[in-house]
């Protein structure tokens, strides 16, 4: 069988087990609930291998992304001498104490009830406390199987989880069909409403407010957990264990550490507050822990270079930051930064996932919006490109932009080509050449990403691009 054949075959058995053929909830007797765990741990041992299958390793990648993600196996490992690690795409943390135990995060949806058989066959015990590090639903996907045998388990989320959740869940298909760019093994369509992992629903027991910590203890351990928005969300928490210097940290970097902070994100969010990141990030190193636990990859546990990567995202952080205000200030345009402002070589960290000139942009259009001041047209709705086919005509016709953006792919301008490459679309739309410029344009840009950091959004909407130039080529 061809291989997009099987991919065709394996998308279309997905979407029927997580959307419709599980969808029955979870049941209210231990035997109904198991049955359930148990579709569901099949269902996701289906989709993990899938995901697995269709993101194969790219070996033009100079530096560590989030496409390795997908290839971490789900097993149970421990550190220090109570807390449990469930691996995948996401991890689930099980701090266990004599009278109970703490859950941090609850891992991505169709893994998580395999993390919570793996973790209670580990370390047994009830759950007393369920702490979720934001509104991500590969942090919080596996909740309800944990809620449906521990209901008594209070559930701990920040002031504006709900209102993270809400907007998510608002927006589901919008964010759900630029995600599938990215992420191209995802079903067509969410999960159904009602469905065993269907997004939303959480309601917190205790709400903790900016400016302030919630301290528990259990069998003896002290717990705090701090309130830290920023890099990925303004719902962001992370949970201290002060004897054990201990920081469990979700989202709080992204994905990978240390990195450029995701201020923006390609697939679509709100802009992040680039000063309340910073503020969150002198929380932690004044902190100064001995193992750093994320909900994404391994524990960290030098802690001399853990305070020097702290200190790293934060000053680029603010690097970043304020050279984009005093650039606004001095009256440099948009692009103008975007080109300008670079890290200095001693606060250089990855952009495998946030990235520097997308940042400059975000921290702009936070403070000043999506009027630039540059041009009248800016405020009404014709974009310039509603007169390309005029232009077009003006430059009579295709071939003079042709020759004008093939001499833009020699000079490696790809981003210039590009523009006239569209001018050359919008009027005749079947312009052979024109695609396969386009194609070239394209893998220059590709190339000069993965020089420049591999950053994972952007290599992934290029890598989309190709693909969908290519197909655009072989139907001409």
């Amino acid at each position: 069988m061809k291989k997009s054949s099987t991919k065709f075959l394996l998308t279309v058995t997905l979407s029927a087990l997580i959307g419709v053929g599980i969808g029955l909830g979870i049941s209210g007797t231990d035997a109904g609930r198991m049955i359930d765990e148990r579709k569901a741990e099949v269902a996701g041992n289906l989709a993990s291998k899938f995901i697995a299958s269709q993101s194969e390793h790219d070996p033009n990648l100079k530096v560590k992304t989030v496409a390795k993600l997908h290839h971490i196996p789900i097993e149970v490992d421990r550190f220090q001498e109570n807390i449990f690690r469930a691996s995948g795409v996401a991890n689930t943390f099980l701090i266990k104490t004599p009278e109970g135990n703490v859950l941090f995060d609850t891992g991505l949806p169709t893994q998580a009830v395999k993390h919570k058989r793996l973790l209670k066959e580990a370390a047994g015990g009830d759950i007393a406390y369920i702490v979720l590090s934001h509104s991500h639903g590969d942090h919080i996907g596996g909740l309800k199987f944990w809620q449906a045998e521990y209901p008594d388990a209070k559930v701990i989320v920040h002031e504006r989880f709900a209102e993270g959740q809400r907007y998510l869940k608002d927006l589901e298909q919008y964010f759900w069909n630029r995600n599938r760019t990215l992420y191209t093994f995802m079903p067509e369509e969410p999960p159904k409403e009602g469905s065993m992992f269907a997004y939303g629903g959480i309601n917190g027991d205790i709400v903790v407010e900016d400016g302030s910590t919630y301290e528990f203890e259990l069998g003896g351990v002290q717990f705090q957990v701090i309130p830290t928005p920023g890099a990925e969300g303004d719902d962001n928490l992370v949970m201290w264990i002060p004897d054990q210097k201990a920081l469990f940290t979700g989202d709080v970097f992204g994905p990978l550490f240390p990195m450029v902070p995701n201020l923006f994100t390609l697939r679509g969010e709100r802009f992040r507050d680039p000063v309340a990141y910073i503020n969150s990030l002198d929380t932690m190193v004044d902190l100064k822990p001995e193992i750093i636990l994320p909900s994404h990859f391994d524990p960290l546990t030098d802690a001399a270079q853990l305070q020097s990567d702290l200190l790293k995202m934060r000053e680029a952080t603010r690097y970043i930051h304020d050279a984009t205000i005093a650039g606004m200030n001095a009256g440099k345009t948009l692009w103008q930064l975007m080109d300008e402002v670079q890290l200095p070589d001693e606060i250089n960290i990855s952009q495998g996932h946030g990235k520097v000139s997308w940042n400059v942009r975000s921290i702009w259009e936070y403070y000043s919006t999506w009027f630039h001041f540059e041009s009248t047209t800016e405020l009404y709705t014709t974009p310039v490109r509603q007169l390309y086919p005029e232009l077009a005509e003006l430059a009579g016709g295709a071939e003079p932009l042709m020759v004008k953006a093939e001499e833009q792919v020699s000079s490696n301008q790809p981003v210039k080509a590009l523009h006239y490459i569209e001018m050359v679309l919008s009027s005749e739309p079947n312009h052979k050449s024109a695609y396969q410029l386009r194609l070239q344009a394209l893998k220059q840009l590709l190339a000069h990403a993965y020089e420049n950091g591999s950053n994972f959004s952007e290599t992934g909407w290029l890598k989309a691009r190709i693909s969908a130039t290519e197909r655009d080529i072989a139907a001409l």
